[in-house]
């Protein structure tokens, strides 16, 4: 192999798709040119550039990952799908502050997966997102953290509890002091509930995200832009993978927060 692999690997949509497509276990070249819908004569060249890197083996007209190969596509594959959820969205990224994100979480971002970005809308400007509450309404439980605070949270918050959701809810000091002071008997109502706990984050100096939300089948972030604003744009997936890492996104602030006990 020589110094110009990592350039044979990403630097060709096909030969990249190739090799993650051979991840999956041995292919025919009929099995490969149906699942990447490329013409053969487009491909064999790029094909033949990764069997002469030793990449790939082709026996018995299978095509399958050598040893190093292996080794080589289990490291790229994380790579790839981390470029991925950037490229997709390069101007979100770029501006956004990702010191809110631990950094064993941000090392595993490509775990948000195929996501996409929920833009605001005007006729919705002074309501939480629309999408947002009609999934987390759908679910069996969620956990959310605000740091922004919204005057329709706690009636929302207190709605879904009264539907029998199972419901964590982590606020940010001001945000807490302002749900006390404005909305009291909502908030009084809703610690009353069995089914739902609340948790101040009270530690100073430490960034936060405006947003995260997880339930059965969605997970949704809000970050605050460079200039320290949130303007009501959110990432927003429904993969597994996605929805697993913003739960541990979730109680990483849960973890270091104080659970407000729950009235008599």
């Amino acid at each position: 192999m020589n110094s110009s692999l990592l350039d044979l690997i990403l630097f060709s949509e096909k030969r990249k798709d190739f090799l993650l497509l051979l991840k999956e276990g041995p292919k025919s070249i009929e099995e490969v040119l149906e699942k990447l819908q490329v013409p053969r004569t487009a491909l064999l060249p790029q094909i033949k550039k990764l069997k002469e890197e030793e990449l790939v083996i082709h026996e018995g007209g299978i095509y399958r990952l050598s040893e190093i190969g292996e080794i080589v596509v289990e490291k790229m594959q994380p790579l790839v799908e981390t470029l991925s959820v950037f490229e997709k969205n390069e101007e979100y990224w770029a501006d956004r502050k990702l010191a809110p994100i631990p950094p064993y979480l941000v090392n595993r971002i490509n775990e948000l997966g195929d996501y996409h970005l929920i833009e605001p809308d005007l006729s919705h400007t002074f309501d939480l997102n629309p999408e947002l509450l009609k999934n987390l309404s759908k679910s069996t439980y969620t956990h959310m953290l605000y740091s922004y605070f919204h005057p329709q949270l706690p009636a929302f918050v207190l709605n879904l509890a009264k539907k029998g959701i199972e419901i964590s809810l982590v606020l940010s000091e001001a945000v807490y002091l302002r749900l006390v002071e404005d909305f009291k008997e909502e908030g009084k109502e809703f610690l009353k509930m069995e089914n739902s706990s609340l948790y101040i984050l009270e530690k100073k100096r430490v960034e936060i995200p405006a947003l995260i939300a997880t339930a059965n089948n969605i997970m949704t972030m809000g970050l605050f832009n460079e200039s320290g604003r949130f303007d009501r744009q959110y990432v927003i997936s429904f993969e597994p993978q996605a929805i697993k890492w913003g739960q541990e996104l979730f109680e990483y602030y849960r973890d270091m927060s104080r659970e407000i006990k729950r009235n008599k």
